[in-house]
């Protein structure tokens, strides 16, 4: 993307942050706060060693490479922190951009009003950006947004350029479309329970138009996930799908003691959805298997960059330029491999052990932090259901490929985030009625 473009949203999500800010925070808030602070100065740390001249820590790792530039062009190099002179300093914006809409999310998303608007506002664009891509791959398949489109013909993009972001994007929305329509059931715990048959027309039967505008939402997205033609995207995407199911409904299962059954009936599922609504997908899996082998190499050659490299990392953004040297030649010869399509592979090359640790424990906090959300929430539990299950397909996806590293698809998916951490904790004195 566009320095321009990624300079322009982080200036205006500092405005939104500087805005959200104005309400009073409590004590969970400062604890919330504290936790970016730490991530932030980790992140500042790296890139000033990597923009600076050699440090002690990074000598060992970077001076070879200048001192061997030096005797090449037959004049003295200043040492670097990065294999390529100031590339971390544009390619730091996106990283920002990430790190200050998922905090936006969090301060916005303190009001449960808010909260909702932001969900929904995802989930609506979302549906948008489906229509369009379908409409413009049964129309016109070979354009994008009226630019001519050279690869991926056969694949639904969108506004994407890699049909596995897209897909990583529509299976996010169709499990928030699918909660959103799921909220609508009037039916409580403490209720007697239904029949299964009455429980689906009692909520089929009720006069409300959202109940049927929301179910075709998500069959619309789902629709375009499944014809991105992606291996990854569409097993995931239908897997946290089918988490999100039995999430909503883990009281009936666990009353009627079915919850047991879930995981069974989960895999013949995803794999009859995939083989009735994703052509493309299926294809490839019979010629090309769940996981191609050039990846395999790919992760390898990845690991011997951090042997290299293991405390500062390459330098931020000088994957594509560093992994030549290193490309494996198992490899097929064609392609250019300009990511690792391991999200934490490549920020452990890139960035150094210690920052990817940081990064990881991050992660994993903040899944922790949706999914206690998710599970004790009774009021209002769909926006942190929805957050811990676009994370984790987020997240999963980003292990096989970088969906979290296009900001596009990130800057979608850091606010919805930051709002379901906000909502995983009740704050009774701000309640709220709100019907979708």
């Amino acid at each position: 993307m566009d320095v321009r473009i990624i300079g322009f949203w982080v200036l205006l999500l500092s405005g939104v942050l500087l805005l959200a800010s104005i309400p009073g925070t409590n004590l969970r808030d400062l604890v919330f706060l504290s936790g970016f602070a730490v991530v932030s100065l980790a992140w500042v740390i790296v890139i000033s060693q990597q923009l600076g001249t050699a440090h002690p820590l990074s000598s060992r790792l970077t001076t070879a490479i200048w001192d061997q530039a030096s005797v090449l062009l037959g004049e003295p190099l200043t040492d670097s922190g990065s294999t390529a002179r100031n590339q971390p300093y544009f390619s730091a914006g996106s990283q920002i951009a990430c790190l200050v809409s998922m905090l936006s999310g969090y301060l916005i998303g303190r009001n449960r009003r808010n909260a909702r608007f932001l969900l929904m506002s995802f989930l609506g664009s979302a549906l948008i950006y489906a229509i369009e891509g379908l409409v413009e791959f049964a129309l016109l398949p070979n354009l994008v947004q009226w630019q001519q489109k050279y690869n991926y013909l056969s694949s639904v993009t969108a506004t994407f350029v890699n049909p596995n972001v897209a897909a990583t994007y529509f299976g996010a929305a169709t499990i928030g479309w699918f909660l959103v329509a799921m909220n609508l059931r009037q039916h409580r715990p403490s209720e007697p329970l239904l029949p299964w048959r009455e429980l689906i027309l009692s909520f089929l039967h009720a006069t409300s138009p959202r109940k049927v505008l929301y179910p075709l939402a998500c069959f619309v997205v789902l629709a375009a996930t499944m014809l991105t033609g992606s291996r990854a995207g569409s097993v995931l995407s239908l897997t946290a799908l089918s988490g999100a199911i039995a999430t909503c409904f883990r009281q009936e299962l666990r009353r009627r003691r079915l919850l047991w059954i879930v995981p069974i009936a989960a895999g013949p599922l995803v794999v009859t959805t995939i083989s009735l609504l994703a052509p493309r997908a299926s294809e490839r899996f019979g010629v090309q298997g769940f996981f191609d082998l050039g990846r395999w190499y790919t992760y390898g050659s990845t690991l011997r960059i951090i042997e290299d490299f293991p405390w500062l990392g390459s330098g931020l953004g000088t994957f594509r330029w560093v992994f030549p040297a290193y490309r494996s030649g198992e490899i097929p010869s064609y392609g250019i491999w300009e990511q690792a399509h391991n999200t934490t592979l490549e920020i452990a090359a890139e960035m150094g052990i210690p920052f990817a640790a940081v990064l990881v424990t991050t992660w994993g906090a903040i899944l922790l932090v949706l999914a206690r959300g998710m599970l004790s929430r009774n009021r209002d539990a769909t926006l942190p259901t929805a957050a811990f299950w676009i994370g984790l397909l987020a997240v999963a996806h980003s292990q096989l490929d970088f969906p979290l590293q296009i900001p596009g698809f990130s800057l979608a998916i850091c606010p919805i985030l930051g709002m379901g951490m906000s909502q995983s904790f009740s704050n009774k004195s701000k309640q709220l009625t709100y019907s979708y």
